[in-house]
């Protein structure tokens, strides 16, 4: 049983390492092309060789690619992790990559003659841009080489083939659809301005409105329908966002009648994007200027597609016009384990967006945010049978160690503009709400967010990605995909990538230690609390801006 044990811990590690190091070299790339980016795209603004004008034109790659990448995870990625998780698919091939590597040093130095090079004729500025495109091709084919080693292009080739042929035919397409926006905005952004005209002639008398420049408001405040206002933006999240929910969940969907939620979700986005723009002008001319131009006009948008995109995927599971087994209107929700686990820190985040969206800088609605979460909590208290009534003084060293960590990788800088907001705020508030303030900022820290996270991360992501039924998965055990997975999406989400990846993986490790989920909570309390206490007693306001 020992032996047994051991080989299996053995295997486990070893597949962790190749996959750990699978992931490094897929990160490669992207890493190149940030390189090249940083290098080049300054020097070949003065530049008017051939070179710097096709290295100007090569940042529409990365929309391709990105675009197409997630096109393949979506549409293919089930098949290719199945093959590429496999022991002999994990195994990072180092001949190829060393060969990629040399390649691209070569790609650095002819992209570097083509930006830099001066006196150069015509007939040798070409060649030498055949020899940088063939270049390029080959340091790329190397690197999938070194992602995929040639000896099992047989055995998945026909994935490999419809992966590939999906993912750049959607990479294309969105290419394509983002370069469609820039002849069609402005009809569209026409259309939305006299929406708004509309809508605030039932207000009030006092419009502003020229067409020819777009410009739209009252005689006190006005806006200019730019690009990104006109309702082109969110029409496309939306339209990728309700695709991918169409795929997503193909199997219970009626098509085609699942397919006139594309053309609802354009519709009702475009009228809530001018809606948003009526409040916009509303609230700089009767109310706020400062956060007319501030939150709401940064987090109106957001709040806007999250509520169409959830609503009409709410409306359309529960419809038996669009899904085949449509929830019952009498199933209680507070049921469902999924929502028990995600809904407080949707709670949070919600709360977060229309605070913010009044507010110029400084949250001082923070406070709701930790009510907000409380109350999801005890609706769905019954539902946390993972949560223990017992924790270690290990959770609280994994908590001391992630704030360590934490505070080596804080970037010192000078006052940022949300720190000093932080601060102006405070100031401009009487001694005792800033004082309450503080208590429910601490409060939050230390109680409702650790709660939150460790139930959305740790309790829910890390399983949900290895089984969709989730519950079946004990805490603390998970996959090293699991594991990396769930722990960059957690820095994802805190803006911190290298620091908040490492805490997630440090606090799955402290629900591995004894399956017991509360002693991430208690670890992430921790570490909260010990940020909470430096930023009062240094004054260190950078950690919560």
């Amino acid at each position: 049983m020992s032996a047994t044990v051991n080989i299996a811990t053995s295997q486990s590690a070893a597949r962790f390492r190749s996959l750990a190091c699978w992931g490094l070299v897929i990160a490669l790339l992207p890493a190149e092309m940030i390189g090249l980016t940083i290098r080049f795209d300054m020097a070949s603004l003065g530049a008017h060789t051939e070179g710097a004008w096709l290295l100007g034109q090569s940042h529409h790659l990365p929309r391709v690619a990105i675009a197409s990448l997630v096109a393949m995870a979506l549409f293919c990625g089930r098949r290719l992790r199945d093959a590429l998780i496999e022991p002999q698919g994990t195994q990072v091939a180092w001949a190829y990559l060393l060969g990629h590597s040399a390649l691209f040093a070569a790609f650095f130095l002819i992209t570097a003659a083509l930006v830099e090079g001066a006196g150069v004729s015509p007939f040798a500025s070409r060649v030498l841009l055949a020899v940088w495109a063939a270049t390029g091709a080959a340091t790329f084919g190397l690197w999938v080489a070194t992602v995929v080693p040639p000896r099992l292009w047989r055995t998945m080739g026909r994935d490999l083939a419809v992966a590939l042929s999906v993912g750049l035919a959607f990479g294309i397409a969105a290419w394509a659809a983002g370069q469609a926006t820039n002849l069609l905005w402005r009809p569209l952004g026409k259309g939305t301005l006299y929406l708004v005209r509309g809508l605030l002639s039932l207000v009030t008398r006092d419009v502003v409105c020229r067409p020819a420049d777009l410009v739209v408001g009252t005689a006190k405040f006005r806006v200019r329908i730019a690009p990104g206002c006109s309702g082109y933006e969110g029409i496309g999240l939306i339209l990728v966002f309700l695709s991918g929910c169409l795929w997503i969940f193909r199997r219970t969907l009626r098509f085609p009648q699942a397919f006139l939620l594309l053309p609802l979700g354009t519709a009702l986005i475009w009228l809530t994007n001018a809606l948003r723009i009526t409040g916009l002008v509303a609230i700089g001319s009767w109310g706020s200027e400062t956060i007319a131009r501030g939150g709401f006009h940064s987090q109106a948008g957001w709040l806007a597609f999250n509520a169409v995109g959830l609503g009409i995927i709410f409306m359309a599971r529960r419809s038996p016009l669009f899904t085949v087994e449509a929830q019952s209107r009498n199933e209680s929700s507070f049921t469902s384990p999924t929502a028990a686990y995600l809904i407080p820190m949707l709670a949070i985040v919600a709360t977060t967006m229309v605070t913010g969206a009044f507010s110029s800088g400084f949250d001082f609605l923070y406070p709701l945010r930790v009510p907000a979460a409380l109350l999801v909590l005890w609706i769905y208290r019954r539902q946390y049978a993972d949560l223990r009534r017992t924790w270690s003084w290990g959770a609280v060293l994994i908590g001391l160690a992630v704030f360590v960590l934490w505070m080596a990788l804080e970037p010192l800088h000078a006052e940022s503009r949300s720190e000093t907001a932080l601060l102006d705020g405070l100031r401009r508030l009487p001694r005792g709400w800033a004082t309450l303030w503080l208590i429910f900022r601490v409060a939050g820290s230390v109680l409702t967010v650790p709660l939150a996270e460790e139930l959305a991360f740790r309790g829910y992501l890390i399983r949900r990605l290895q089984s969709v039924h989730f519950l079946s998965i004990p805490p603390g055990s998970f996959t090293p995909l699991a594991l990396l997975g769930s722990s960059i999406l957690f820095g994802a989400l805190h803006g911190r990538w290298l620091a908040g990846t490492v805490a997630g993986l440090l606090y799955a490790f402290a629900v591995r230690r004894r399956g017991n989920l509360t002693d991430a909570v208690v670890a992430h309390a921790t570490t909260n609390a010990l940020i909470s206490a430096y930023v009062l007693i240094n004054g260190s306001w950078s950690l919560w801006s």
